[in-house]
């Protein structure tokens, strides 16, 4: 069984480790948190304190005898200026490569599209717009430079039981509310980043995922404030984008089925 490495145990990551053990892979995981070293420790995981500096990486032990990296972390820099990406993510392939990892998946965003309209799948063209999603979109391209394999997973806005963007919005003014949600429950993330570590010989290069659930989000974000018994935003109807990021790909080729399928959080 392959050896699996998760760079970022995090919100997500944190849970696919603990997946990942029970299902009885050897896993390897990092955190910046000396908490959360330890407590990855105690699930079986052999952890690490690392943290990714986007103006040089660094080799470190965890790079070694993996046979599949994941990514969780955005490896996004939010300084006003960021410095060094192409020349970290250059230093992060080569560690890659010297290390013989075979294969690499990293979540990436679905900002790498833009705010276009109509029905987005994996061969559009990406138009990011955002400083996130163009910084993305270039460690896309970065990564599928290595001598390596690489799924890159479009992630949807993540939603779960303790993170929502209404808890944000509440009684806040809102121009988006004519948008179409493109969200995805944790739950989900984790089924879909299972299904393409267990399938990687499937030769998928890019897959989104989002739930196929898209409703205004003016229609969802007053369902979701009227579940929580909290105030829904205050709706200004200007924004008129009509962006559906598809899924079909993940559905068909990988044969995954949603779980939390109508985005609710009961």
């Amino acid at each position: 069984m392959d050896k699996i490495g998760i760079l970022g145990c995090g919100w997500l990551g944190f849970p696919l480790a603990k997946i990942l053990i029970s299902d009885g892979y050897i896993v390897k995981g990092t955190s910046t948190s000396p908490e959360k070293v330890l407590k990855l420790s105690k699930l079986g995981v052999k952890s690490y304190h690392y943290l990714i500096d986007l103006k040089e990486v660094m080799s470190s032990p965890f790079f070694k005898s993996i046979d599949t990296l994941v990514i969780t972390t955005p490896l996004f820099s939010r300084d006003k200026k960021p410095l060094g990406i192409d020349k970290a993510i250059g230093q992060l392939v080569k560690i890659i490569e010297e290390e013989s990892i075979k294969s690499v998946i990293y979540l990436s965003s679905i900002s790498v599209y833009g705010s276009q309209n109509g029905i987005i799948n994996e061969s559009d063209e990406c138009k990011p717009e955002s400083k996130y999603g163009i910084q993305i979109l270039t460690i896309e391209k970065l990564l599928n430079k290595g001598k390596f394999k690489t799924t890159h997973i479009r992630l949807g806005g993540l939603i779960g039981s303790d993170r929502h963007p209404i808890y944000s919005l509440s009684g806040k003014e809102f121009n988006k509310g004519n948008e179409l949600i493109n969200l995805i429950h944790q739950v989900d993330a984790l089924g879909i980043i299972l299904k393409v570590i267990k399938n990687f010989n499937n030769n998928i290069l890019i897959i989104n995922a989002v739930t196929p659930f898209h409703p205004s989000k003016k229609e969802y974000y007053t369902k979701i404030a009227d579940q929580k018994k909290i105030l829904p935003p205050i709706f200004l109807e200007e924004k008129k984008n009509k962006k559906i990021v598809s899924s079909s790909k993940v559905i068909e080729k990988l044969n995954y089925i949603f779980q939390m399928d109508k985005l609710l959080l009961k």
